[in-house]
This record gives structure tokens, sequence and C-alpha cells, in this order.
């Protein structure tokens, strides 16, 4: 049996994310958006992983997800970026190894940065995927609606459009989630 956590990032953690954050380009973008894309904007350097490290000190707003004490996943959230949900809290990224998805944590992430959200006073909730990832399910059993899309450009390069999905009531979309995690432990 499997010994998860999901915890707050600390700067430690900062390499290790960006490992994952890496990894998962490669095996899940890899048929989405072209090599030289994801090379350009997924590089490992001492002054990403600073960023990341400053990134976890300043805002606290990442969790990780812990298998057997290995980190495997992450997620970040905060205001939201997109003009058309400014009072919207936002899932940034979302991001597991292969080898470690549909055991929950994305889900537990979820409901862990959906608390903290609320706590900030945030009452709705936009998460975005990538159109063409299969992660889009995930998003999608979250409980948020497809709205409709945006432009995807990190550090201005465009990579495509994502799926915008929008959830009009925070508190109902956490609970929905934490029934969706006590059901599928249940099991």
């Amino acid at each position: 049996m499997n010994n998860i956590e999901i915890r707050k990032a600390i700067p430690e953690d900062a390499e290790t994310i960006i490992d994952i954050n890496i990894k998962v380009w490669n095996s899940t973008y890899k048929n989405i958006v072209s090599q030289e894309i994801i090379d350009k904007i997924q590089v490992k350097n001492k002054e990403r992983i600073e960023l990341q490290k400053k990134i976890i000190e300043g805002a606290q707003n990442v969790y990780v997800a812990l298998v057997n004490g290995l980190i495997v996943g992450y997620e970040s959230f905060g205001k939201s970026y997109d003009e058309k949900y400014e009072n919207s809290g936002e899932i940034y990224t979302a991001y597991i190894l292969d080898n470690y998805q549909n055991l929950g944590l994305g889900r537990q992430m979820a409901i862990a940065c959906m608390k903290e959200l609320l706590n900030k006073g945030y009452i709705t909730l936009v998460t975005k995927c990538l159109e063409g990832n299969p992660s889009n399910e995930f998003h999608k059993s979250l409980g948020g609606v497809l709205v409709g899309q945006s432009t995807f450009k990190p550090m201005g390069i465009y990579v495509g459009k994502e799926n915008v999905y929008y959830h009009e009531d925070l508190t109902k979309s956490l609970e929905y989630n934490i029934e969706k995690l006590n059901k599928k432990n249940i099991k």
C-alpha cells in the first residue's frame, strides 16, 4: 500500500518540481506540441530553480504530492490571470508523473488548493488545460463547466489553445470533490 502525503511545497522542492514539469511536458505534450517548443520552454537551469524557490517562498501557493516519501506531482494556484475571470481563483498547474496518475493525487491536491482559495475569499474557480491533452478529462471530473478557450503562451511562446473550465460555486465544487475522493477510497 502506498503512503500518500499532500503538503505545501518548500524551497528545497524547487528542483524536483521543475524535473516533474519537464518530464510531464515531454510525455504528455509530445504528440500535441512540437519538440522544438517543448525544448525552448522546458529548460532546467539555475535561474529557473531560483525563480521556483522564490515563488514557493513568496506566494506559498504550491502543493506537492508524495508517494512513499517521493515527490511525484504538484499543483499551483492563486488569483486568476485571465481578465475574463479576474475575481476567480485559478489552479494554474497540475502535473503528476505518469506512473503515479489515477491514484487520486490530482484531486487531493485540487481539494487543498480549493480550500485555500476559499479561505482567501474566492467563490469561483477556473482551471485550464491544453486542447488535446488527455488531462482535460481530469479537469472535467473536478466539476467545472467548459466555457470556452484561451491562448496558452508560456514565456511568450504560442503553444496552443487551452480549454477553460469554470466553477461557479467553489464551495460546491470542493464538497463534490471531497465526496468523489471519499467514494474512491471506500472501494
